[in-house]
């Protein structure tokens, strides 16, 4: 089925080849690694240097700045089959590749480049993305995080949570308030903060899933940040990053896509395995009408994500169509995933099947890159409503 999803779909030839290869790189050198971050509730830090050394890691990033050269398309198809593997892996790398270095690659000066996005893409620094906090996630125009200026540097204060790659990270970007304005995106900006820099505390949150990703709180208290590692301009923080917050949007997509798309794998088999009254459970009504349903909401949430896909490597305006694709994305993760643990039966409600750490991964999939009634909001307002 998983082969069979992908028909139709406008890929060319190199996308269903980069597609079939990550596919068998992942179960040949990834499932076993990632068994144990899940069973051990870290993220293990070799899946960057497999992904590097395979030529695997920022496949969709310049090649002159060190990433693999690839179109939006193939960040998709990456996203996918890295979460197939393990949703919480796929975090951590998305969280890594794309929030924490496009940013620096598309506002970064020579200098911060060279120190912090040229070793990143070569898996030599993780990175991560400061933004959410305890009283601000997707009210972005609340963040009460500060930077004041101190003679050409800065002090930060203040506390950043649910941050993935938060516990390992070597750097974060930091949104804070860099002006007097309590509220609003105007005084908003970035800093680029060592991760062990004095005055930060880290401490990693225990999840209901994504169990092989780090997902940390971080207080900062009078972290001093060179004026050096300001990224942009000040003030312009979340005017920088609105490029890089709706191609994530696309991107994440694909996390809740694939999903998707393994419960739907994982049901279709066992419907034509599983036998009740004499009969594969697939042939009774009841079960096939669900599988079918979870095959059209895969089908249509892979449709929007390639099509907001294209608009944006077109250079057009694409924000109502990524929010789209990740609110029918992250709805398919959910309703496929608790279709396929009820259809399972008792088997489904075991640890060893995959199915229940489908279910206990969906969720993230509907809060993260901002929860659906955020992408409901975008839709509206994109339509003249609101």
């Amino acid at each position: 089925m998983a082969d069979e999803a992908f028909r139709d779909f406008g890929l060319g030839f190199e996308h269903e080849a980069f597609r079939t290869q990550f596919r068998r790189f992942c179960e040949a050198e990834l499932l076993d690694v990632v068994k144990v971050g899940e069973q051990e509730k870290r993220f293990p830090l070799e899946v960057y240097a497999k992904l590097r050394d395979a030529g695997y890691l920022a496949v969709d990033i310049p090649e002159d700045v060190g990433g693999g050269g690839g179109d939006l398309i193939m960040g998709c198809l990456f996203y996918e089959e890295l979460t197939r593997a393990a949703a919480g892996v796929s975090a951590g790398v998305f969280a890594h590749q794309h929030l924490a270095c496009k940013p620096i690659m598309r506002a970064g000066t020579p200098e911060q480049k060279e120190e912090f996005l040229y070793p990143a893409l070569r898996a030599e620094r993780i990175g991560a993305f400061g933004l959410t906090e305890p009283d601000a996630g997707s009210d972005i125009r609340g963040i009460r995080t500060t930077a004041r200026p101190a003679g050409g540097d800065y002090v930060l204060n203040g506390s950043k949570v649910y941050i993935t790659n938060g516990g390992i990270a070597d750097y974060i970007l930091v949104a804070a308030r860099t002006g007097e304005e309590k509220r609003g995106s105007g005084s908003l900006s970035l800093f680029i903060v060592d991760a062990e820099a004095p005055g930060i505390h880290r401490s990693e949150l225990d999840k209901v899933g994504n169990h092989s990703s780090s997902t940390a709180l971080i207080t900062l208290d009078n972290v001093r940040v060179p004026g050096t590692r300001v990224l942009g301009e000040i003030g312009r923080g979340l005017t920088q990053l609105k490029q890089t917050l709706t191609e994530g949007r696309i991107l994440v997509a694909n996390r809740g896509l694939a999903i998707g798309q393994e419960a739907l794998d994982h049901t279709l088999r066992y419907a034509g395995e599983r036998r009740a009254f004499g009969q594969e459970i697939g042939k009774f009504q009841g079960v096939a009408f669900k599988v079918a349903d979870m095959a059209a909401r895969a089908d249509a949430a892979r449709l929007m994500i390639y099509r907001a896909a294209r608009l944006f490597m077109a250079g057009q305006e694409c924000t109502r169509e990524a929010s789209m694709a990740k609110l029918l994305a992250s709805e398919l993760a959910m309703q496929s995933a608790s279709t396929a643990l009820l259809l399972h039966g008792g088997a489904g409600y075991m640890e060893e099947m995959k199915v229940a750490r489908l279910y206990r991964d969906a969720p993230e999939a509907w809060i993260g890159e901002g929860p659906n009634e955020i992408q409901l909001m975008v839709i509206a307002k994109s339509l003249g409503l609101l």
